[in-house]
């Protein structure tokens, strides 16, 4: 027993995902390896891309600058463009995807790989999966076909083969279990964390530059996530039109977050408000003045069709702010009994919480405390252990495996 403790974990991890801008995975995969590289027990931490592998030290100095202001490089938008155009790419950088996981697999002895985002490679040691959410199960039509294909191929064959599953929220884990039959005892639930930006308190003068920066009012309702369909942008659309004109002049939308796909229907809805100059579109904004939007805004509003865990639910509530986010599913796990609950397929119930809010901010305040301390759950740090935890487990019984053998 005293080897296994002493026993270093080396982790070897897929950080394709790290690239800029960085989407929900990739900083999830990032905020993760960060903490994993501060724990004070022995871990090897290893990674490798499309491009690279990196030892230790170079994975830590790639994990900085990842860190840092986020602009897609011409590197990762050339590797994006190739995959669409080129017959037979996808498949070609799985297979050298493979090769480097067998041959990093080969260079430490017992190491465990690490997939964060879905879908396995081929691995011949134990591996563990991050399976964030089941929605290409119960909502394919919000998944473009190529994507969809990927996960409908891979998934049950990587839950079969992975050692450990873990997922972001006891919703996925149930999702998991009902839809592939898995068993509760191999999957762990590891929230994601907020990090202690959102938390901060930030002088008037610090919300004055971000708004500046910005062109933005005084006061705004704001909602954060990718222009496609999953994120139901077009209800949230045409709740805020159905808002009283003086409520909606009050209380600009700004809407944070890059164009996905399917995004016709809310362009043209995004047009017709900002001509009436009720609504301010910023795009991709820096990672650092994220937390001092979500602080300068009156309300935040995220009624997502289906999330597995809704990230920006979690910030705001640490920011402080008053939350309006869609009922059932995970948000409602998130939003721990401190968020105004709406129906996300009603544009009447999102419009009607929207105003509730919106009409009576100083009674949020309670709320809006109570869930900041709540909030304080959702720890990078802790999260990190878990993880850490469930790896010690894999490599526990890969040895008594080894031995019986």
């Amino acid at each position: 027993m005293g080897h296994l403790q002493e026993r270093q974990l080396n982790l070897l991890v897929d950080i394709t995902c790290l690239q800029a801008p960085l989407t929900g995975i990739g900083r999830y995969t990032l905020e993760l390896l960060a903490q994993l590289e501060q724990l004070p027990e022995k871990i090897e931490l290893r990674g490798f891309n499309d491009f690279n592998c990196y030892e230790s030290p170079a994975l830590i100095t790639l994990l900085t600058a990842v860190g840092g202001p986020q602009k897609e490089t011409s590197l990762g938008l050339l590797a994006k463009n190739v995959l669409k155009v080129i017959p037979g790419a996808r498949q070609l950088r799985v297979s050298l995807k493979n090769k480097r996981i067998a041959r990093a697999s080969r260079q430490k002895k017992c190491s465990i790989y690490w997939q964060p985002s879905f879908i396995l490679g081929k691995s011949t040691g134990p591996a563990m999966v991050t399976v964030y959410d089941l929605s290409h199960v119960r909502f394919p039509h919000f998944h473009p076909p190529e994507r969809l294909r990927w996960l409908q191929k891979g998934l049950a064959e990587t839950l079969d083969r992975a050692s450990h599953i873990m997922t972001v929220s006891h919703f996925s884990k149930a999702e998991i279990i009902e839809v592939y039959g898995v068993s509760a005892s191999k999957i762990s639930v590891i929230y994601p964390g907020v990090a202690d930006a959102f938390r901060r308190q930030y002088s008037s003068e610090e919300l004055a530059v971000t708004k500046r920066k910005y062109h933005l009012p005084s006061q705004y309702l704001l909602s954060l996530g990718t222009f496609e369909p999953r994120k139901n942008l077009k209800n949230l659309l045409q709740a805020y039109m159905l808002l009283a004109p003086s409520l909606r002049k009050r209380y600009p939308l700004v809407l944070v977050g890059g164009r996905g796909w399917h995004h016709e229907e809310t362009d043209k809805l995004i047009r017709q408000l900002q001509a009436d100059g009720d609504l301010i579109t910023l795009g991709y904004v820096d990672q650092a003045d994220l937390p001092l939007l979500y602080k300068a805004a009156s309300t935040f509003a995220y009624v997502s069709f289906y999330e597995g865990f809704g990230m920006p639910v979690a910030e705001a509530m640490a920011s402080g702010i008053p939350v309006v986010t869609s009922a059932g599913g995970s948000m409602e796990e998130v939003a721990l009994g401190c968020a105004q609950l709406v129906d996300p397929e009603d544009v009447r119930s999102i419009a009607a919480g929207l105003s509730a809010v919106l009409d009576d901010l100083l009674s949020m305040r309670p709320r809006c405390e109570q869930a900041r301390e709540r909030s304080k759950k959702y720890n990078w740090r802790s999260s990190a252990e878990r993880l850490i935890n469930a790896a010690r487990e894999v490599s526990k019984e890969e040895t008594s495996l080894d031995k019986r053998h």
